[in-house]
């Protein structure tokens, strides 16, 4: 059971469906909004930072610290520019509150894969060099006290000269990359080692590419400086910026909600096993519905080319492609290869296999 605190972000708190045993709407002083909650046990609290007067004071995040778990904490944030800079998260961090989000799937994710300090180290190095950064620049350090980039705190608009941004139908559009989006719809379908194959693929054939990773960091065991990870819309929005010099990014996208918005293309990873497929739909009944004429994509299939008519029959899609289980050491996948491919990507087969 859990518990939430609501205010601001009431329409993000509304969508939740999760138990709840105690709800408080409202803005409140921190010791009196927490003299709510005494006696209850619970399993998270999920606080919409709003409803806690005076929250940007870092001192009251450090009291908050004091008062509960912080791993049994999600904190939402708001649009507040003070809030989402990298000063307010590295206080956050060194607190012990890692897990924190912008929105809804934000917290969903969060509330099922928490964060660890590893997670979100990288907050406080961005926040070191900002430091670094400020202290050589004299006279313009007044300029520069905000924390993030501010040009993504306000989504885009006021962006550098350099960077070709517009909008298409709704999507941002990022020069003339192609952006694709993988996201599971069965649990660990394999999104993130394929990203890592595609990303390394296209670079081998001379076509450079990005990896990103949508609220986690796995991707950064494969030590690869193409890999970054970002935890929200300003993370994604500002390395993107600094991949102008790509022709791909491929993204894990972990249930981001906005991914419309920035991808061209959206894969969906089904693991056609009974057992996977079986456990997406116990969750979710209108799991294949959902991806009528969507990409679908059956990744670490077992399903030879015989069988594949009979499983588009029976689940009602459409396939976009078929991947057999691979070995992810092999830098010149031809199922990968041939993926690529399909995807619009001019890859040829002029390299060895490793």
């Amino acid at each position: 059971m859990n518990v939430v605190t609501s205010n601001e972000n009431k329409a993000i708190i509304d969508r939740l469906e999760i138990d709840i045993i105690k709800r408080i709407d409202g803005q409140f002083d921190l010791n009196e909004l927490l003299s709510k909650f005494v006696n209850l046990y619970f399993n998270k609290m999920i606080i919409d930072i709003t409803s806690i007067k005076d929250y940007e004071n870092p001192q009251v995040i450090a009291t908050l610290s004091q008062s509960v778990d912080p791993s049994r904490v999600i904190i939402l944030l708001n649009n507040n520019p003070v809030v989402n800079s990298n000063e307010y998260l590295a206080n956050l961090i060194n607190n012990g509150f890692y897990n924190f989000t912008r929105n809804f799937e934000g917290i969903n994710f969060l509330y099922n894969n928490p964060n660890t300090f590893e997670n979100v180290q990288h907050l406080l190095a961005s926040e070191a060099n900002n430091i670094a950064s400020n202290s050589t620049e004299g006279a313009n350090v007044s300029n520069n006290n905000q924390g993030i980039n501010q040009t993504n705190i306000n989504n885009g608009s006021s962006q550098p000269a350099a960077v070709q941004e517009t909008t298409e139908g709704g999507r941002r559009i990022f020069s003339n990359r192609m952006i694709i989006g993988l996201q599971n719809v069965t649990n660990h379908a394999g999104a993130t080692t394929l990203v890592r194959m595609m990303v390394r693929q296209l670079n081998n054939h001379g076509i450079k590419a990005y990896g990103i990773e949508m609220f986690r960091q796995d991707l950064m065991y494969y030590r690869d400086p193409h890999m970054i990870a970002c935890m929200n819309r300003n993370d994604i929005e500002r390395e993107l910026r600094k991949m102008e010099d790509g022709n791909a990014v491929i993204m894990d996208l972990n249930e981001f909600g906005e991914a419309d918005k920035y991808c061209d293309k959206v894969m969906y990873l089904i693991e056609p096993s009974f057992i996977k497929l079986t456990k997406a739909l116990k969750k979710n009944a209108n799991a294949l519905v959902e991806l009528k004429d969507k990409n679908v994509v059956l990744n670490m299939s077992f399903v030879n080319n015989q069988e594949l008519a009979d499983f588009e029959y029976e689940t009602k899609l459409t396939i976009f492609d078929n991947i057999p289980p691979l070995n992810d050491r092999n830098e010149n996948s031809i199922e990968i290869n041939n993926f690529l491919r399909k995807l619009g990507y001019n890859i040829v087969d002029n390299i060895n296999n490793k």
